[in-house]
């Protein structure tokens, strides 16, 4: 299981958010964010505004290519100032823990919550 972190412009953290939650594991939050760059760095970098949505999403690892492959597809991550995403292993979580997580998102697909 890995954390993605995904720094997103304001206008589409929705549809970012939807790409992020189309695994197995469905569990997110977000924050607002604003970066204290000077205006230089942000001229040399081609951004024009700090303010951003920061989302912590849980994934599995076998997810994590095609949810990468979705954010550069459909929302050009790969393109400057469109938003960036990395993840960090979650090497401390219980194997409890982790079959919690899939066994909640089972039971909300039987009762129709997805």
């Amino acid at each position: 299981m890995k954390l993605i972190i995904s720094i997103v412009p304001k206008d589409i953290t929705e549809e970012v958010s939807q790409v992020l939650g189309s695994g197995i594991i469905d569990y997110q939050t977000a924050f607002v964010a604003k970066g204290t760059a000077s205006s230089e760095i942000l001229e040399y970098f081609s951004l024009g505004e700090t303010e951003r949505n920061v989302l912590f999403s849980l994934a599995d690892d076998q997810e994590i290519p095609e949810i990468f492959r979705k954010l550069a597809e459909e929302h050009d991550f790969l393109k400057s100032g469109m938003g960036v995403a990395f993840t960090v292993s979650i090497d401390s979580i219980s194997k409890r823990v982790y079959d919690l997580f899939y066994q909640n998102k089972g039971e909300e697909l039987l009762n129709g919550k997805q």
